[in-house]
């Protein structure tokens, strides 16, 4: 387990090839073997335009209790989920204080998910072991005025449009009336179920 957890590191710190920055998800992505589980957590780090973010909370009546909250993202090919986010978002205001965060996805999400995945096929279900799902680990980083600024933006533009209109993709971090600013999280650890 130790060794496929380094091979995830290592294939999700920017050695991601299966589709140009761009396209859209799932576009002519072959779906990896399910044995290659670099390759597989790659896909669906690319493949997939949203996850559950899961922070320690710092609302007064659940503190220090997790709280899972939708995210869009893209990653640009870099293996690094970027999104555009708010201040005003509970889970923001969590990473203010705590960065540590996890990111998890289901192969249910996607446009052409497998049966396993889906109840209606009368044999699958998002948990069922086949349904591949990824976990993220590892800290959030305003990329604001960094290098990556640009990289973050073509990433999310490509796939989440409508971001711009939320003033996402302003430079300086000074996104609209409710500040949106662009984030990415600089994966620590992957934990992967694939059948």
């Amino acid at each position: 387990m130790a060794g496929t957890t380094s091979t995830l590191l290592l294939a999700l710190a920017g050695l991601v090839t299966c589709q140009a920055p761009g396209r859209p998800r799932e576009t002519g992505v072959p779906v990896p073997a399910v044995g290659d589980h670099a390759a597989y957590a790659r896909w669906m780090v690319r493949s997939m335009t949203w996850g559950t973010m899961s922070t320690i909370s710092t609302q007064a009546s659940i503190a220090g209790y997790p709280f899972g909250n939708p995210v869009s993202f893209a990653d640009g090919g870099t293996g690094n989920p970027y999104m555009c986010v708010s201040p005003l978002d509970s889970s923001v205001k969590d990473l203010q204080a705590n960065p540590k965060f996890s990111l998890t996805l289901s192969a249910a999400q996607g446009q052409s998910a497998p049966a396993a995945c889906a109840p209606e096929s009368g044999r699958g279900d998002p948990e069922n072991p086949p349904c591949a799902r990824l976990a993220l680990t590892g800290d959030f980083v305003d990329v604001t005025g960094s290098p990556e600024f640009n990289t973050a933006v073509a990433a999310l533009n490509a796939t989440h449009p409508t971001l711009n209109s939320w003033g996402c993709f302003q430079a300086g971090g000074s996104g609209g009336s409710h500040g949106f600013f662009l984030a990415k999280m600089a994966v620590k650890q992957a934990w992967l179920i694939n059948m």
